[in-house]
């Protein structure tokens, strides 16, 4: 697989677009597994909210089977305006600021920029939940205890797959909040996959919009800023997971020729990419951390198209989409 190709596509889905109960000796006030799915869900909703409604500080860990990556975050609602900043704390000085929906990039040096890959917001991918389609693909529980991270009291939310399409999740929620601190994707196998867990936090940070300027002598550049377009869809799949669903009824035009699709399931997405192509390719598939890509051509009539399929599942879920993707009659 064309590696910048897949990073390229991986930084656009990025930025495309989350009282304790008592024990179970007393079975007259245990919920029942319908009451805990719903208050689930409902901390699920709030969870959504929380990330743009709530001003926050924070240092998080990133970690999978190869990498572990400190970062530190900054959202504040600012003279009516949004503000987010995302620092790397290991390796090359890195920096990522949004303004309301403007971004840019900072480098130390135009080297560094040359070289490094932007950063992706944590849990970014959590921020729509729907309900619906998530109880079509998982079981979803309320974990009968509360924990702490970060130093703060959590409930625990799982969403166990009911097939071997999508990974599982477990979610640490803020007792007082419902704000994310911790996130683990699991294996089919019930493996860590990777987790992503808050070191500290403060919901009442003191910022000013001077946290959020880039600072004297750094090299910035604006990133991803293009106008959204769409085109009809003139692409379907005869078959899709349990859940899974097209978000957008027109395809996105990314370029002239590439046109983008989006399946989720409620909370996992799945990145479609078509465009024509001169060339033959055989199916591949590329992983990098929880993420799977693949690629293959096929022929419509005398076209041929690249089809590139990405997203956080299972290796076989991108092997069965790239097989069941075909044109609309």
């Amino acid at each position: 697989m064309r590696h910048f190709h897949f990073i390229f596509l991986l930084l656009f889905v990025a930025l495309s677009l989350f009282s304790s109960l008592t024990a179970a000796s007393d079975r007259a006030l245990k919920p029942t597994s319908n009451e805990s799915s719903e208050r689930a869900l409902l901390l699920l909703g709030s969870m959504a909210k929380s990330f743009s409604s709530l001003n926050y500080e924070g240092v998080f860990v990133h970690t999978d089977s190869t990498n572990m990556n400190s970062m530190r975050i900054r959202h504040g609602l600012l003279q009516d305006n949004v503000y987010e900043s995302l620092e790397d704390l290991d390796g090359d000085k890195l920096e990522v600021i949004r303004i309301n929906d403007t971004m840019v990039c900072v480098y130390s040096d135009a080297t560094t920029a040359n070289h490094t890959t932007p950063l992706n917001r944590p849990f970014q991918r959590f921020e729509n939940v729907d309900s619906q389609r998530l109880l079509k693909g998982y079981q979803i529980t309320l974990e009968p205890k509360l924990d702490r991270i970060a130093g703060r009291s959590v409930q625990i939310v799982k969403l166990t797959p009911k097939d071997a399409y999508r990974f599982g999740h477990e979610f640490w929620l803020d007792q007082e909040n419902h704000f994310l601190l911790k996130h683990d994707l699991i294996k089919p196998s019930g493996q860590l996959l990777e987790r992503t867990q808050f070191a500290s936090v403060n919901f009442l940070p003191d910022l000013k919009i001077e946290d959020f300027t880039p600072k004297e002598g750094t090299y910035t550049k604006p990133i991803m800023e293009t106008d959204r377009k769409y085109t009809k869809n003139v692409w379907h799949f005869d078959w899709l997971p349990e859940g899974f669903q097209l978000v957008w009824p027109e395809a996105r035009v990314l370029n002239h020729s590439t046109s983008m699709l989006l399946l989720s399931d409620g909370i996992t997405n799945v990145s479609v990419f078509v465009e024509p192509s001169m060339t033959s390719k055989n199916m591949s598939v590329f992983r990098t951390g929880a993420t799977y890509a693949g690629e293959t051509s096929f022929k419509v009539k005398d076209q041929r198209y690249l089809l590139t399929v990405v997203g956080e599942v299972p290796r076989i879920t991108i092997e069965k989409l790239m097989t069941a993707f075909m044109p609309r009659h």
